[in-house]
This record gives structure tokens, sequence and C-alpha cells, in this order.
């Protein structure tokens, strides 16, 4: 009785490791999907700030604005999962990491994580282009969910519950791209 208790024991460990085995695995074919989705130069096309639509700086570029941009590699940077982006604001140059915490295929949804990004040190003539870069940062390092889809993708944070929020309890900032 004892070896046939420690059998069906060793059995259940061994079909644990399997399944938890198998749902790494999956987990892993998903977020390399998620990384070849999103590899690659992303245009900023618009920003969503609660209920409102706007252009990336607030105003219209009309050439007065560098083409704010940033790019997923699948580049590892240094010893950690962490993967390496870069791209350009209204005025300097940036670069960082970032990691995708999970990814769903069918939804095209997943979440990611980024790394405080390090930029340039130009400045400005016009203060307004500093702004529009100081939010793109922030809403670029602080963004959670990302969407990919025809080309578009979505880098977005919502606050639930937002303090004194017009938007109901919660308020939510979206970066819209277009793939380059």
């Amino acid at each position: 009785m004892k070896k046939i208790l420690i059998l069906l024991m060793s059995f259940t460990i061994i079909s644990c490791s399997t399944s938890n085995q198998t749902s790494l695995e999956s987990l892993n074919t998903q977020r390399l999907t998620a990384f070849s989705n999103l590899e690659g130069t992303w245009i900023l096309k618009n920003v969503l700030m609660g209920d409102a639509m706007d252009a990336p700086c607030g105003f219209m570029n009309e050439g007065k604005v560098k083409e704010m941009n940033v790019t997923f590699t699948s580049e590892k940077l240094t010893e950690t999962e962490c993967m390496k982006l870069y791209g350009q604001s209204s005025v300097n140059e940036f670069m960082g990491g970032y990691i995708i915490l999970s990814y769903d295929a069918d939804t095209k949804t997943g979440k990611i994580k980024f790394e405080p990004l390090v930029a340039t040190r130009m400045a400005s003539v016009d203060p307004a282009f500093m702004d529009c870069e100081n939010r793109y940062f922030s809403y670029l390092e602080i963004a959670e969910d990302f969407k990919i889809e025809n080309g578009k993708l979505q880098l977005s944070k919502t606050y639930d519950n937002a303090v004194n929020s017009p938007f109901d309890n919660s308020y939510n900032n979206v970066l819209y791209f277009d793939k380059k």
C-alpha cells in the first residue's frame, strides 16, 4: 500500500511539473509572438488623455517638431530580460529597456513594463517642444498595457478610481502609433 501511495504521489508531482512546464513554454511562445509583432519602428500619431484625443504635441506638427517614434528591438540589455528600445522625441533622441510581461495572441493585447528612459540633452528654443517631450516620456514610461493590430500599436495606462477625475472613476492615457 505504501508503494502505491508513493507511486501516486510521484506521478502527481511529475504531472504538476509537466503542466507547469507546458504553461511556461506557452507563455514563452506567446511572448516571442509579442516580441516579433512589436519589433520595429512605430510613429506616434495621437495621444488620448482621459476623453480628449490630441496631436502628439497638443498642436499640429506642420514640420515644427521632429517625427516622434519608438523602435522596439529584440536585442537584450545586459544580463536582464529587458530588451532594448530607442527613439526620437520632439527634441531629443532616447533609449531604454522594456519587457513583455504577458501577451494574448487572440486579443492581441498584453502587459509591458518600461525601464527609465535616458535621452540626449539638447534644448529647444520653444518651451512647448520640451513640454511635449516630457509628456511623451512620462506616458511612455508608465504605459502598462499594449495592443497591436493591423499595423497599429496602442500603449496605455488606466488609472482606476482617479482622484478628482472628470471621467467617472477612471482616467486613461493612450499613445497611438502606426508602424513605419
